[in-house]
């Protein structure tokens, strides 16, 4: 597909797009692992609280592994663009009272850096292995191992984070970023 067919949208549009990617895989894949999270309750059942409070950790994971890979995703001018797009969207008012923003710095953007400057051979399976664990640490689950090695949980959480994540490219083929 050439360029010059390719809707042309502003970079708060992207990281909009983005996160509405994001939230629908979460919620498109979320019976396939709703089991190993159900199994460290105590409670026979997901309550829809704890649900809403699972789904919302899974949205921060995914969030902030694809705020971080914005640098990574576009050139320069047009990542410090979607960048600022991203800080709009997320200061919206729709979505400040979620208080998105808070564990993404907090938790996972410090744990990211990390890793990159540690420069691995895989930085992208080391972002999402990070991601993993931070999600790991802040699932509230009674009965959730300390360690994650060798759990039902830690086998069904890695592979489904990473399906999450890497959305940026198909949006880059259907759009182009106007420069504002």
């Amino acid at each position: 597909m050439q360029d010059i067919h390719k809707k042309q949208i502003k970079p708060i549009e992207v990281a909009a797009a983005m996160m509405q990617f994001t939230m629908k895989s979460i919620e498109n894949s979320w019976e396939t692992i709703k089991p190993a999270m159900s199994a460290y309750l105590t409670e026979p059942a997901l309550s829809e609280t704890k649900e809403d409070e699972l789904l919302r950790e899974f949205y921060i994971a995914a969030l902030s592994l694809e705020i971080y890979c914005i640098p990574h995703a576009f050139a320069p001018e047009i990542a410090g663009l979607v960048g600022l797009g991203m800080g709009e969207v997320m200061a919206s008012e729709s979505l400040s009272s979620h208080q998105l923003s808070e564990p993404i710095r907090q938790h996972y953007l410090p744990q990211f850096e990390k890793i990159s400057a540690a420069a691995p051979s895989d930085l992208a399976l080391a972002l999402v292995e990070t991601a993993a664990r931070i999600l790991y640490d802040r699932l509230e689950l009674p009965l959730k191992p300390i360690e994650p090695a060798n759990t039902l949980l830690w086998v069904k959480l890695l592979p489904f984070l990473a399906q999450l994540v890497g959305k940026w490219p198909m949006l880059l083929s259907k759009f182009t970023i106007q420069s504002e």
